[in-house]
């Protein structure tokens, strides 16, 4: 609604001031064009009633002057010495004078005739001696002061009736803005109604593939531990029992063999177990869950320090956010010991506020977020988070080591 009505009303303003100033300086125009051309006819008018002094019929000329034209606010008829013979103003109410006055000579022209005298000659009665021709002599002013009350009364009503039909255009392009805006945020709001739903089944269904995946690395952690761990301890007893009923010689060498082996390929099978499915998670919860990831971590020898921090009451979170949890730090460790290059790194766990917060910081090479793009651990990360309507903030830089921010509500 802004974007369209706010161009609207900048050109309406624009169309009200451009109507408004040509209106004056129509009126400017018309004043400084009427008030010489009065004075001027009037002045050329005045002539005989000056040379006969007859002031009033002068004084009535006027007075029918001022009546015919509104916009005339004074006239002055003066003598050759500037002294005032007439004057007449408008008797209007409300009638405004314009600053200065317009002026124009009163002249008298006189024209010579030769005449023949008795003895036949030639002369000028009354003329003055070597005058020929015509003469002009100015014999008075006539000074003229206009109003720009009345032109500017009658710009006004155009001016009301500009503003009247813009006002209506405006109203009408408002209303008609109205619609529009009123049509784009209906479309607007069920678009993002629709994204919001969709972005709800896409946390749903991350959920769900997150909880299914969990479950068949439970399936396959159990059919290890039941089935081939069983199997692998059944090899060995018998390669015992086979060792122990042998004498020295290739035989025993061999099933002594067979035992390393099978005890080997138990031990493997078991930390593809506890990888699987952590069985301390569902035992100790998540802190000592990730107490024992953190010091598997320490000693691996991986030339890297990993302290644990945590704070509140874990033994009855959710399991689903449990794992996810225990999964986004499981993530995040393996990228400091594969690509940080960093000498220390902390796990911060704390339950506050109803929700989960945690912190993984390490002093290692970082990297340029501008120029690096998201591994598929951190994308991983981040759908772990979104899924449970978490937050997760990464903070890094060259040579500034890397700290991961995750709020995660268990709510």
């Amino acid at each position: 609604m802004a974007m369209t009505a706010l161009p609207l009303a900048y050109l309406f303003c624009t169309f009200v001031w451009y109507a408004y100033q040509s209106r004056l300086s129509e009126v400017r125009e018309e004043m400084a064009e009427r008030g010489p051309l009065v004075a001027k006819v009037l002045a050329d008018s005045s002539e005989f009633s000056l040379v006969s002094r007859r002031y009033d019929d002068l004084k009535l000329t006027i007075n029918g002057l001022l009546r015919a034209d509104p916009s005339i606010y004074r006239i002055e008829v003066l003598d050759a010495q500037r002294r005032e013979l007439v004057h007449a103003a408008a008797r209007a109410g409300g009638v405004e004078p314009q600053p200065g006055y317009y002026e124009a000579p009163v002249l008298k022209r006189l024209m010579w005739v030769a005449m023949l005298g008795p003895d036949g000659k030639p002369y000028r009665k009354d003329g003055p001696s070597g005058a020929s021709g015509m003469t002009v002599e100015t014999m008075g002013y006539v000074r003229v002061t206009m109003s720009p009350s009345a032109l500017l009364l009658k710009q006004t009503r155009r001016f009301y009736v500009e503003l009247l039909v813009g006002s209506i255009g405006l109203l009408a392009c408002v209303l008609l803005a109205w619609q529009l805006a009123k049509g784009l945020n209906a479309s607007l709001y069920a678009s993002m109604q629709a994204l919001r739903e969709a972005d709800a089944e896409k946390r749903r269904l991350i959920r769900k593939v997150n909880t299914a995946v969990e479950d068949e690395r439970q399936s396959i952690a159990l059919e290890i531990h039941d089935e081939l761990n069983a199997t692998l301890i059944a090899a060995r007893l018998e390669a015992q029992r086979i060792a122990d009923l042998s004498a020295e010689g290739e035989v025993r060498d061999k099933a002594q063999s067979i035992i390393k082996l099978t005890l080997g390929l138990y031990n493997s099978g078991r930390q593809l177990v506890r990888r699987l499915r952590p069985e301390v998670l569902d035992m100790l919860g998540l802190d000592g869950a990730v107490e024992e990831m953190v010091r598997h971590y320490d000693n691996a020898r991986s030339g890297c320090r990993f302290d644990l921090q945590a704070r509140g009451d874990f033994s009855k979170m959710e399991s689903s956010i449990a794992i996810s949890a225990y999964r986004i730090v499981q993530e995040a460790l393996s990228n400091v010991v594969k690509h940080a290059r960093a000498t220390h790194a902390e796990v911060t766990l704390a339950l506050e506020e109803g929700e989960l917060r945690m912190q993984i910081r390490d002093n290692g090479g970082g990297f340029d977020p501008a120029q690096a793009s998201s591994g598929i651990g951190l994308v991983g990360m981040r759908e772990r988070v979104y899924a449970f309507n978490g937050r997760i903030t990464v903070e890094t830089g060259l040579a500034a080591g890397t700290c991961i921010h995750i709020v995660m509500p268990i709510r």
